[in-house]
C-alpha cells in the first residue's frame, strides 16, 4: 500500500467511528416515553440551554427527563416532562431550570410540595422558575455597583453642604 491509500483508509475509518459515536450519542439523548411514564407540562418564558433529553432531578437524583420543548400559549415554552408513575408528585410541586455549576448543562430541578392531592398525567405544573442567565446576572451586578457608586457620590456632596 502506498502512503496516500493508507491515509485515505485511516481517514475513512476515523470518520466511520465518529459517525457511529454521534449516532449512539444521539440515540441515548433522545429518550423515548415508556408505557409506565406519565407526562406533566411546565411553561417557561426562558429555557436557554435546556435540551430535549435533559434530566429532571429531585434532590439531585434523576426522576425523569425533558420529553419535548415547543411553543405553548402566549409565546411561552411548553416543556413536556416524563416521569415514572410511581413518583406521586404533590400538586403544589414546583420546577426550576438549573445549571450544573457555573457553565454546565441545564436540567430541571423538581421541588416537591406538601399537598395530599397528586398530579395526573397531562396536568400543568403551576409553579415554575425560568433559567437564570449568567450575562443577566452580571448585568444586574454591574447596575447595582454603578447605582451604589452614584449614590456614594451623592452622599459625599450632601455631607459637604
Amino acid at each position: 500500500m502506498n502512503e496516500t491509500r493508507k491515509k485515505t483508509l485511516v481517514g475513512f475509518l476515523l470518520c466511520t467511528l465518529l459517525g457511529i459515536w454521534f449516532v449512539m450519542a444521539h440515540n441515548t439523548s433522545m429518550k423515548e416515553q415508556k408505557k409506565d411514564d406519565f407526562l406533566l407540562y411546565a411553561y417557561f418564558s426562558k429555557t436557554d440551554g435546556l435540551n430535549v433529553g435533559a434530566p429532571v432531578r429531585m434532590s439531585g437524583l434523576p426522576v425523569g427527563h425533558v420529553f419535548s420543548l415547543d411553543f405553548g400559549d402566549n409565546f411561552l415554552v411548553r416543556s413536556t416532562l416524563s416521569f415514572d408513575k410511581k413518583l406521586n408528585l404533590p400538586i403544589d410541586s414546583s420546577v426550576s431550570i438549573e445549571t450544573d455549576g457555573i457553565l454546565g448543562s441545564k436540567h430541571i430541578e423538581l421541588i416537591p410540595g406538601a399537598d395530599e392531592e397528586v398530579f395526573h398525567s397531562g396536568d400543568n405544573i403551576a409553579y415554575t422558575q425560568d433559567a437564570l442567565l449568567l450575562d443577566e446576572l452580571l448585568n444586574k451586578l454591574n447596575a447595582y455597583m454603578a447605582n451604589k457608586k452614584a449614590n456614594k457620590g451623592v452622599n459625599h456632596e450632601e455631607e459637604s453642604n
